[in-house]
């Protein structure tokens, strides 16, 4: 632990979803922690965990590629974990500037702020399953093209194809990460699958489905997520430069995965189909069998993950959470 206490690791995005647990895991390991994000949310983990006061948090818009550059110069660090990034598929289609400001440019801004101050620094950039686009492939494997047609998709495709230019042209130990549907405690975005199931429960309400029903996802526990960012952060030596799937055996329809909620949790769920959703994949799949050759693999049954995330609902509902 001691040794670790100088092991300096920054979290772009820290306070948001994934970046609150990130945050929470590296803490409890013992490394040193900085945080740059630009807002906290007073129903993240992050901002309820009381997290900011455990971190150096600086207030840093990835967009402002001045800024970002100066703080690369100030500041030096070990591993840097990238997440900061605009999450919802629908603010891509309402807003596709801002998304592709934020996800590819912001992404640009923070390596080559690195490349320009501390090329050696180990870097972890979260991609997404979007990524892949809407491909011939029923599974995705790392070597599955990258075709994302639509704002959200087109921007996680450049993220990636971004950081993966910069490890092969600079020979930067940049690792890429792609990840299914994380959930769990703290997700603010309600409108999302598995907080709205949370949610139709606690106000015993029916849930609002906004795609047809049959869309396919892979589900993963966000602390198996944190996990793996630790996981590749350990073994940066081994993984830099290569692209990685991270994922579970839970695939499911959204009818199929209001079905298991239900059978799990004890619990009825009404749901109104209402086919709003727009540009969605309508199939998705990750084989992530090279990572776990490496050595991770999540921990958490589709059933624990989701009776560990309807405790934290419940829990902080009547914290203000909205």
């Amino acid at each position: 632990m001691e040794r670790l206490k100088n092991v300096r690791v920054l979290v772009t995005g820290g306070s948001g979803f994934i970046g609150g647990y990130v945050v929470k895991k590296l803490l409890s390991k013992g490394y040193k922690v900085s945080v740059i994000d630009i807002n906290i949310h007073s129903s993240s983990v992050f901002f309820l965990e009381k997290l900011k006061s455990q971190v150096k948090f600086t207030n840093l818009d990835i967009r402002d590629r001045p800024k970002v550059f100066r703080f690369f110069s100030k500041y030096k660090f070990d591993y840097v974990i990238h997440l900061a990034a605009e999450p919802i598929v629908e603010r891509g289609y309402d807003d596709p500037l801002k998304t592709f400001e934020t996800n590819i440019m912001g992404t640009a801004n923070v390596l080559e702020g690195l490349r320009r101050s501390s090329p050696k620094t180990g870097v972890i950039v979260a991609s997404s399953d979007k990524a892949y686009g809407k491909t011939q492939d029923k599974t995705y494997t790392e070597k599955s093209p990258l075709v994302g047609d639509h704002p959200y998709d087109v921007s996680k495709s450049c993220t990636d194809l971004i950081a993966q230019t910069y490890a092969k042209t600079y020979g930067m130990p940049i690792v890429v990460t792609r990840f299914g549907n994380v959930y769990g405690g703290g997700d603010v975005h309600l409108d999302r699958i598995i907080p709205g199931i949370c949610m139709a429960i606690i106000d015993k309400k029916k849930l609002n489905v906004r795609s047809d029903g049959t869309y396919v996802r892979d589900y993963i526990y966000v602390e198996d997520v944190a996990d793996g960012y630790i996981f590749l952060l350990k073994n940066i030596d081994k993984a830099a430069g290569q692209v990685y799937n991270f994922s579970s055996d839970d695939n499911f329809s959204v009818v199929d995965l209001i079905h298991k909620a239900s059978e799990y949790l004890g619990e009825k769920i009404s749901y109104n189909i209402l086919n709003s959703a727009k540009n969605e994949i309508p199939y998705q799949h990750l084989d992530y069998s090279k990572i776990r050759t490496l050595g991770w693999k999540p921990k958490h049954t589709l059933k624990v993950g989701l009776e560990k995330t309807l405790s934290w609902y419940k829990k902080f509902y009547k914290a203000g959470l909205n």
